[in-house]
């Protein structure tokens, strides 16, 4: 028996862009993580990968995880200048097809494959067996899937751009903040704010609120070392990222019916570290009212798989 061709797998971001190749069965290998920025295209990139990592084997078709909006198997990357059209890719690497989805599309498959040593749950783990999912993922930007059940054993993956809803305040502070960063773009979506660029920022309008000194020079590193040094402002910012975080966590979770579980990805959760209060997290997760009870219920996890966006590529790649 002839054994069928892989699959180019490749989870495109604004920072990094993953490649793999993936087998009928859907396990992958020969993983490179590249810098995004190194690149002028996914052209060059994919160029540059098969040459140094996939040796005598050529993949026949490819997947590729993309951050922004696909339509017409075709898109302008959020955070980075890359124009991704999947014909031209197939015409420049001879694929008999090229298939663009969205990048949590793909974490948010990766979802039902995970085991306990892939996830750290957030309080308890009761998840409903094959109930709705959702992927939510401060990292680069704000990434958001849902995952649902289709028949007795599939799954259809939900994209959408849901990490550039308007942000909310639930708190006295917390508007006075936003207020702040209105001022200052016309739009406080959710991803100005949690995200890795979105923590200094939230940090920089504390100040303001404050009458503190502005530090315009503080990424997200800057403000989680002195975090972890007991600065007050910067563990303000950080508790504050955490519940608003959580607050549109919990909106998800009620537009999903996530009784499968919410699932934190992306890679600020694992950088804020012990930093993340998970009682906090539960804490404003659940605080919906009337509807509080109902969140109870609902499981929440930080993804600790080192690569859940080609973990769910391969899952849909087996297809």
């Amino acid at each position: 028996m002839v054994e069928p061709l892989p699959a180019l797998l490749a989870d495109v971001g604004g920072t990094h862009t993953r490649f793999a190749l993936s087998d009928a069965a859907g396990r992958f290998r020969s993983v490179e993580i590249v810098h995004t920025a190194d690149f002028d295209s996914v052209e060059q990139a994919i160029a540059d990968y098969l040459a140094t990592k996939a040796g005598q084997t050529r993949p026949d078709r490819a997947i590729l995880a993309v951050a922004g909006p696909v339509s017409g198997n075709r898109v302008q990357l959020t955070n980075a200048d890359w124009d991704i059209d999947g014909a031209a890719v197939a015409r420049r690497f001879g694929l008999d097809t090229v298939r663009l989805v969205n990048d949590f599309a793909a974490v948010a498959r990766a979802l039902p494959l995970l085991g306990p040593a892939d996830r750290h749950v957030v309080g308890d783990w009761h998840p409903e067996p094959r109930g709705p999912m959702v992927a939510i993922g401060p990292g680069t930007g704000l990434g958001v899937a849902g995952l649902v059940p289709v028949g007795p054993r599939g799954w259809l993956a939900v994209p959408g751009e849901g990490g550039h809803v308007t942000l909310p305040a639930m708190t006295d502070a917390e508007s006075a903040v936003l207020a702040v960063l209105r001022r200052r773009v016309d739009h406080v979506s959710a991803e100005r704010v949690l995200s890795g660029i979105g923590l200094p920022a939230l940090d920089a309008a504390i100040a303001v609120v404050e009458g503190a000194a502005p530090r315009p020079d503080r990424e997200s590193e800057s403000v989680l070392a002195a975090a972890r040094g007991g600065e007050a402002q910067a563990l303000r910012a950080v508790a504050m990222f955490v519940d608003l975080l959580a607050t549109v966590a919990g909106d998800l979770a009620l537009t999903f019916g996530a009784t499968g579980g919410v699932y934190l990805a992306g890679g600020m959760p694992l950088y804020l570290g012990e930093l993340f209060d998970p009682e906090r997290f539960r804490a404003r997760f659940e605080a919906k009212g009337r509807s509080s009870a109902y969140l109870r219920r609902i499981p929440t996890a930080v993804v600790t798989h080192a690569q859940p966006g080609l973990l769910g590529l391969s899952a849909i790649a087996a297809e």
